[in-house]
C-alpha cells in the first residue's frame, strides 16, 4: 500500500459494516432504543446500521401483564394461573426477526450473538429496576439439536446477559425427552407435546443467600428464566413448573428475546 493510501486510511478510517446488510454503518438513524446499559447500546449502534436498527419491532407497550404481549392475549385469559409470575419479551417475532434468528440458530452466524443478547436486555432491564434475581437460567435445548447446531442459543444469550448484569448463571433444567420442531405444530399440539418435557437438575443447587438451616432463603430464590421465543407459553410454563417443584417457595420470572 502506498504511503498516500495509508495516510488516507488513517485520516478517514473506514466505517464498520452492518452485520446484517453489510452496508457501512456511518451514523445511525435516530429511533427508539429501549436499552439503558451503555455496553449493550454500543453493541447495537456499532453492529447495526440505522436502517436495520429501525426494522427492530421493539415491544414498547404491554397489554398482557402475565406474558408481556403487546396485544390482548387469549392464552393468558384461558389459563390465568401459570407457574411463573410474568414473562417479558424484547421484540415482536415478525418476518424480519424470524430471519434474524434463523441466521444465528441454523446458519451459525455467531457474530449475531452479542446483538441478540443486547436486544434481550430490553426485556430484562425493566425487571431489574424493580427487583434482584438470585440466578439466571435458560430453557435447555434437546441433545439432538445441540449435536446438530453445536451450541445452545438460549443458554448463550442468557449467559451474556447474566454476566453483564452480574447475576449468577446456573443450569437448573434438563430435558426428559426429545420433541419435534415446535414451529410445525399448532397451539394445541404444542401444549400437549411439551407436557413433562422438562425437569429440574437434581439435586437442586442452593441459590441466593442460603442460611445454615435452609438450602435457600426462607422467601425462596427469585429465578430469571430465559428463552429465545415465546409462542403459546407452554415451554415457559413447563420449565417454570419444574423449577417450582425444586424450589417450592421460589419465584420464576421469564424473559424472552421475541414474543410471537
Amino acid at each position: 500500500m502506498r504511503l498516500a493510501d495509508r495516510l488516507h486510511e488513517w485520516l478517514h478510517p473506514r466505517m464498520p459494516d452492518c452485520v446484517l446488510c453489510g452496508q457501512s454503518i456511518g451514523r445511525n438513524a435516530s429511533g427508539p432504543l429501549p436499552v439503558r446499559d451503555a455496553f449493550f447500546r454500543r453493541i447495537l449502534r456499532e453492529g447495526l446500521c440505522g436502517s436495520c436498527l429501525g426494522w427492530i419491532p421493539w415491544i414498547l407497550t404491554i397489554a398482557c401483564p402475565i406474558c408481556g404481549r403487546p396485544d390482548r392475549c387469549g392464552d393468558c385469559l384461558r389459563r390465568p394461573n401459570r407457574p411463573f409470575v410474568r414473562s417479558r419479551g424484547a421484540v415482536r417475532y415478525d418476518d424480519a426477526m424470524k430471519e434474524l434468528l434463523a441466521l444465528y440458530k441454523y446458519r451459525g452466524l455467531e457474530k449475531l450473538e452479542p446483538i441478540l443478547a443486547a436486544m434481550l436486555s430490553a426485556a430484562v432491564e425493566p425487571m431489574l429496576s424493580e427487583m434482584r434475581f438470585d440466578a439466571v437460567t435458560a430453557v435447555p435445548i434437546a441433545e439432538r439439536r445441540l449435536e446438530e447446531r453445536g451450541f445452545d442459543q438460549a443458554e448463550r444469550i442468557a449467559c451474556a446477559v447474566a454476566e453483564r448484569y452480574r447475576i449468577p448463571f446456573r443450569p437448573l433444567l434438563k430435558r426428559t425427552r426429545h420433541t419435534g420442531k415446535q414451529s410445525f405444530k399448532g397451539r394445541r399440539d404444542r401444549i400437549e407435546d411439551m407436557k413433562g418435557t422438562f425437569a429440574a437438575i437434581e439435586p437442586p443447587p442452593a441459590l441466593g443467600q442460603a442460611s445454615r438451616a435452609l438450602p435457600f432463603p426462607q422467601s425462596g430464590p427469585r429465578i430469571l428464566l430465559i428463552d429465545d421465543i415465546y409462542t403459546t407459553g407452554s415451554t415457559m410454563a413447563e420449565c417454570s413448573a419444574a423449577l417450582r417443584q425444586a424450589y417450592p417457595n421460589g419465584e420464576i420470572h421469564g424473559a424472552v428475546w421475541a414474543r410471537s
